[in-house]
């Protein structure tokens, strides 16, 4: 059987996350605790890339708030969660590795839990360049991925995989990519940007980076 191309998993994961949607909303509610502080001290526009429904948006804002995502039905859900918020809100319906969006937008960004959800190494490299991309100049981002050395992974990484697809009851299979520090960080520098503070948890690597 011929191998499917990152390209090819990305259009079979958008309709996986399009049939997930509801549920999701309802099971991921409380956002990020490290987004959420870093949100406080935010302003202007500021990015959600791969917002999902919009857990991690913020109760209060002086700014504007783009949510961009792959799944549409994930943004319908968040469009209806932004009507509750007294600032103003875009929804994006984009891959996270062609933002439509045009260079040095972006005051302020979160990614969370979301850049491990995008299949092939060169597309994560290219969803780090466009963020790089459309953040302004000495803009700060907040990002968080899994980290593989957590201890909820260990069977999968005895194995030596890196690479895995995680069933949500009858919905479909998600993929996900276990990264190390090191390698999300590099990945992170090599783009352009600064690591400058670290913030980890047992099962997550958080770090914010400056442009």
């Amino acid at each position: 059987m011929e191998e499917k191309t990152p390209k090819q998993i990305t259009k079979e994961q958008e309709v996986v996350w399009d049939n997930i949607a509801p549920e999701w909303h309802e099971f991921k509610k409380i956002p990020s605790g490290g987004s959420k502080l870093f949100l406080e001290e935010a302003s202007g526009k500021i990015l959600d890339l791969g917002s999902g429904s919009g857990r991690h948006m913020p109760e209060n804002l002086n700014g504007k708030y783009y949510m961009l995502d792959l799944s549409s039905e994930m943004l319908n859900l968040a469009k209806e969660k932004a009507k509750e918020k007294p600032f103003e809100v875009e929804t994006i319906h984009s891959s996270m590795d062609s933002i439509p969006i045009e260079d040095n937008f972006f005051d302020f960004a979160i990614s969370i839990s979301a850049l491990h959800c995008v299949p092939g190494e060169d597309t994560r490299k290219k969803a780090i360049s466009e963020l790089y991309r459309v953040m302004k100049p000495e803009s700060k981002a907040y990002i968080g991925v899994w980290n593989i050395a957590s201890k909820r992974f260990i069977k999968k990484t005895r194995k030596g995989k890196v690479e895995h697809m995680i069933g949500w009851q009858d919905k479909g299979q998600r993929y996900y990519y276990l990264y190390n520090e090191e390698e999300v960080h590099n990945q992170f520098k090599k783009a352009g940007f600064k690591i400058v503070s670290e913030h980890n948890s047992e099962m997550m690597i958080n770090f914010i980076v400056q442009k």
